[in-house]
């Protein structure tokens, strides 16, 4: 069977679809809505479609880490890394090492709440 894959989920659907700059911002509050877990498990299908919406995907995972305690840190830097193993060498893996290495300059920021 040629398309045995899991159907599409609505957000990667929502970033395929968004042309126009109303549809990219709506796009981007349902991305920084989404619960976490979702978000890090469609990663590897969103990062996929372009290189201006895997960087808009990047910088909503760079604040959502920000923003998020010491083991929630901790989880979507293993997710990130998780999938970067997982995917073949390419385009697709070279944007999820991209979003890596920005959470990894993150690392030692202080998160928002410290900074009043």
């Amino acid at each position: 069977m040629a398309n045995d894959k899991v159907p599409t989920s609505s957000i990667v659907m929502k970033a395929i679809d968004a042309k126009t700059f109303s549809e990219l911002e709506a796009f981007v509050k349902d991305l920084e809505a989404r619960p976490i877990e979702r978000l890090l498990r469609d990663l590897p299908d969103l990062v996929s479609l372009s290189e201006s919406k895997a960087s808009i995907i990047s910088y909503v995972l760079a604040t959502r880490f920000r923003h998020a305690d010491a083991e929630g840190r901790q989880t979507i830097r293993e997710s990130v890394a998780g999938t970067f193993e997982r995917l073949p060498a390419g385009d697709d893996r070279d944007r999820v090492l991209d979003v890596l290495e920005r959470l990894r300059g993150l690392e030692n920021a202080p998160r928002p709440t410290a900074i009043e």
